[in-house]
């Protein structure tokens, strides 16, 4: 039995508790412990109620964040592209279109010519502008203003530097935000004539750069006349019927480690680096035996008349549809021992600022890039005719590369490959033209370059007609 003191003790907790004080004193203990029990039941009840509106509050974040429209809503998505027919996307979009059934991608293929003046002059109009589009690698810095960032829900800048490689990161990523998606990988290889090369005594290009430059006077094959009937390679200084002067110039400047941009300010004319990359190009273009006589570099190559040629991979097709006998190699452009660096040329898909619904584009966009998606528009390509489809953008599929042919020098390339943030591709080009036909000096290019990029900067800079 509790003793005295206890028994005071819990009389006085019921005098001063009103709801005790209602229950009889007959079964005072059993009420009371109901009473404690009906408490337990209430709290109980109250954290399991802040849960359930917990995650209820969580899921509606969720689905906003992620799903922003109805299911049921139907969304039409409109993408361009470049080099690819519909027939290339048309499996993948119906599979994503089955795993969303509110959501319709129409694809439309933009010609080639004048693509980057036609893609400005609609996106700067305002008027029914497409979702999706296909932007070249150097080209953000322009195109930025028209479109969207990719949200951190659908990939972050950890997660795209660990996917695909670093020029994606260097060209598609401003101030911490994704611009674009890598389509694809390519860059300038050296593609060269088999025949050629066994005929002359070597078996491929020498892969430094001293080799390089000494074996050209071999590949150089004149008549009686003394008249070049077979170049070297497609390096000259009247640039008319070369594809890629421009390109083959940067590359020789960051062999040479030129610095192209620093601090926001074009330098590549500073010191003397990109002048002695211009001198080596100069001296190959002296002895490599190339003039203006030559047709287009590809088609020069095509028929024999050249023994190799700087290239993108896009243009094996070209050079196989011409000649599909001939017998070509592809190897990465020659180095300075130690110092491997490429030149990157590529493009990406991006969401226009105008797009309804940049959320659902953005996630087509990231499954595009997954690998089952890749291996499938790959394989879509090769039946459509291509020799080389598009070269793989993400890391992880690097070991694909020697089941496919003529994809792994380009592979090879990816990891070290790089580009400059120079904003108009074309109008750049023109001006490195102008310097390599000695119109105009290396300083003379980087102030009209820096000029450019001032107006690209503040927002003032026109893509020209015809470009």
């Amino acid at each position: 039995m509790p003793d005295q003191n206890t028994a005071t003790q819990n009389n006085n907790n019921i005098a001063n508790n009103p709801e005790i004080q209602q229950i009889g004193s007959d079964n005072s203990y059993l009420e009371v412990e109901k009473l404690k029990k009906k408490r337990r039941n209430l709290v109980i009840g109250s954290f399991v109620a802040f849960v359930v509106i917990l995650i209820g509050a969580i899921t509606v974040i969720y689905l906003y964040n992620y799903h922003p429209t109805p299911s049921n809503k139907n969304i039409t998505l409109t993408m361009w592209g470049v080099r690819q027919p519909e027939s290339v996307y048309s499996q993948v979009i119906q599979e994503y279109e089955k795993l969303h059934p509110n959501i319709k991608i129409v694809y439309d293929q933009i010609p080639s010519t004048n693509y980057e003046s036609d893609l400005y002059s609609k996106l700067s109009s305002g008027i029914n502008e497409p979702d999706i589009v296909t932007v070249g690698n150097t080209y953000i810095p322009i195109f930025k203003k028209y479109l969207t960032p990719a949200p951190a829900s659908v990939i972050t800048t950890t997660q795209y530097q660990s996917i695909f490689y670093p020029t994606a990161a260097q060209d598609f990523i401003s101030y911490g935000q994704i611009y674009a998606l890598p389509s694809n990988y390519d860059g300038l290889a050296l593609i060269y004539n088999k025949t050629e090369f066994q005929n002359a005594g070597l078996t491929a290009p020498s892969s430094n750069i001293t080799n390089f430059v000494n074996e050209i006077p071999k590949l150089v094959i004149k008549n009686n006349s003394q008249t070049t009937t077979q170049a070297a390679v497609d390096i000259g200084t009247d640039t008319s019927n070369i594809n890629n002067a421009y390109d083959i110039l940067y590359y020789l400047m960051f062999l040479n480690k030129t610095s192209m941009i620093s601090n926001n300010t074009v330098t590549f004319a500073n010191g003397n680096n990109s002048q002695e990359a211009l001198n080596l190009y100069n001296q190959i273009a002296q002895e490599d035996g190339w003039n203006s006589t030559f047709p287009n570099a590809v088609s020069a190559f095509a028929a024999g008349d050249v023994a190799m040629i700087f290239e993108p991979s896009w243009e094996i097709k070209n050079i196989l549809t011409i000649n599909p006998k001939i017998s070509i190699g592809i190897v990465p452009p020659p180095q300075i021992p130690g110092n491997n660096v490429y030149l990157s040329l590529y493009f990406g898909k991006s969401v226009t600022a105008y797009s309804k619904y940049p959320q659902q584009a953005w996630q087509f966009l990231n499954y595009l890039d997954q690998k089952s998606t890749l291996l499938t528009l790959y394989n879509n390509e090769i039946q459509n005719g291509e020799i080389l489809g598009e070269v793989f953008p993400r890391k992880d599929m690097a070991n694909l590369a020697s089941q496919y042919q003529y994809m792994e020098p380009f592979i090879q390339m990816a990891p070290y490959s790089k580009s400059w943030e120079m904003g108009d591709y074309k109008k750049v080009g023109a001006i490195f033209d102008n310097v390599i036909a000695g119109n105009e000096t290396l300083q003379q290019a980087q102030s009209q370059v820096l000029s450019l990029l001032i107006k690209v900067t503040h927002n003032d800079y026109v893509v020209p007609p015809n470009e």
